[in-house]
């Protein structure tokens, strides 16, 4: 008699990065401009709040384990959810966010193998998606950064004038999605390399019409290493598994991509076109129930 023995999934703690600029983007200037919230996360949308769209769809989610806000306090963004604050300042950088809850998790007695982070300003992200990534996560055990991507062919037909930062591979055409995970030593070693990256990208001219990797591109040319990957990717004959490869080896970490084909997994929001899009959009998903 054959059996079968059913697994328990692996369960993630989430970091909901919810913050501000420490002067406010033009998305604010439009949509608030009597600066009524602290966050864009806050902005009102489709009857709820921009962050409860995601919130409820990580809670849906059975790999989630605890949801832990960072940035916001209970008292400027109360939610029915079950969730943890983790006391931070709202206008603190990525980096300051993830050590400031590292802090907290351990603390309170917990050493997770990896920490899932989004942003909290993606109210596109579906549960279906957070499953295919957490489901993926799973199995990639010993690696130290998994990152998310969403290829351009699945969004340009919804957002055709997305701004987004597209990695022209080989074989794959993606922007970065909003939800990545890292484990605990990354956080604490990569210092640096999260701080750089998280500025670079945050220096984007979204309104620009030609938006490149160029600036991502100088930035790890400065290891040698990677010389002959940036140029395999400017030739267009990089791979994303050549990319991976390269990228693990140059900055002494295990670095892998899940793709993630659902538009609203890389769309949030820094322009006021993005919160009009992203409205239509997951009206348009919740009209059509999916």
């Amino acid at each position: 008699m054959n059996t079968t023995t059913k697994t328990s999934p692996t369960h993630y703690p989430v970091f909901v990065l919810c913050g501000s600029d420490p002067e406010r983007r033009k998305l604010l200037q439009v949509i608030d401009p009597e600066e009524k919230y602290p966050s864009k996360a806050l902005l009102p949308f489709l009857g709820k709040r921009v962050i409860d769209w995601q919130l409820e769809a990580l809670s849906a989610s059975p790999y989630v384990q605890d949801i832990y806000l960072i940035g916001l306090s209970a008292e400027e963004a109360p939610v029915d959810i079950p969730v943890e604050y983790i006391p931070c300042q709202t206008t603190s950088s990525v980096l300051e966010k993830l050590e400031t809850g590292l802090s907290y998790l351990r603390e309170h007695g917990q050493e997770p193998k990896m920490i899932v982070v989004s942003t909290a300003d993606t109210p596109g992200i579906r549960t279906d998606s957070i499953n295919t990534f957490l489901e993926a996560l799973s199995r990639f055990q010993g690696y130290n950064a998994v990152i998310t991507g969403v290829p351009i062919e699945a969004t340009k037909e919804i957002f055709p004038d997305h701004g987004r930062v597209v990695a022209y591979l080989q074989d794959h055409h993606l922007y970065p999605g909003d939800m990545f995970s890292l484990s605990p030593n990354t956080i604490e070693k990569a210092k640096k390399i999260i701080h750089d990256l998280a500025v670079r990208r945050r220096n984007y001219d979204r309104q620009a019409k030609n938006i490149s990797l160029a600036p991502i591109l100088r930035y790890i040319a400065r290891k040698p290493r990677l010389w002959l990957m940036i140029f395999k990717y400017l030739v267009g004959k990089l791979s994303l598994t050549e990319a991976e490869e390269s990228l693990s080896k140059a900055f002494g970490l295990r670095l892998k991509a899940v793709i993630i084909p659902d538009p609203g997994f890389g769309m949030d929001m820094d322009l006021p076109e993005d919160y009009e899009r992203l409205k239509a959009y997951v009206r348009d998903k919740v009209e059509l129930g999916t």
